[in-house]
């Protein structure tokens, strides 16, 4: 049997279906979407209701939150967002030494055009291929798992020595969120 909205089937380890044929990771999402209003009046009004308790609660700080930036198009995005919100972010890069050249400049690019503060957390090279090759050999299925796992505790680090509570992600669970448990390492 394969979804009938997505194309996931009956091999995937943990999957079922409903009476309509939508497997149980399309009802994940669709859950999500109502429980956070995605899209609609609601969910924006939430939105801007968090936005405000971030104001708040960093009044008297240099930073009110904190963003994980990759170089790619969702973090450029929120950051972008961030500052027509009127938010005062520190963008936090953890490179793991295999960034491409296009990563870096877009990190610096959208840094520098936004006017926010940059901190990079640079791994040792013999270490993030040593942690690559641990990863590898223990036949985790997602191989950028270290980079996902670190960037996390880079990001929670980052915010205490700053003394920041927020740290938000540009990340969509409409898009990248349909992944088989058996797959994922979260």
């Amino acid at each position: 049997m394969i979804c009938t909205k997505c194309i996931y089937d009956d091999n995937i380890p943990g999957i079922f279906f409903n009476e309509e044929g939508i497997c149980n990771y399309c009802l994940e999402i669709q859950n999500l979407k109502h429980r956070f209003h995605t899209g609609k009046e609601k969910g924006i009004q939430n939105l801007y209701k968090i936005i405000e308790e971030i104001k708040q609660f960093g009044r008297t700080k240099q930073y009110d939150c904190i963003i994980g930036v990759s170089g790619g198009t969702d973090s450029s995005y929120l950051l972008y967002k961030c500052k027509e919100w009127g938010l005062r972010p520190l963008a936090v890069h953890y490179d793991n030494t295999w960034n491409s050249s296009i990563a870096t400049q877009n990190i610096k690019l959208i840094t520098s055009a936004m006017d926010i503060d940059l901190y990079t957390h640079v791994l040792d090279n013999k270490e993030s291929e040593d942690i690559f090759r641990s990863f590898l050999y223990a036949g985790v299925p997602e191989f950028d798992a270290s980079t996902d796992i670190a960037f996390a505790q880079v990001l929670r680090k980052t915010a205490a020595k700053f003394k920041i509570k927020y740290i938000l992600e540009g990340h969509s669970f409409v898009e990248e969120g349909i992944s088989p448990q058996s797959n994922n390492y979260f």
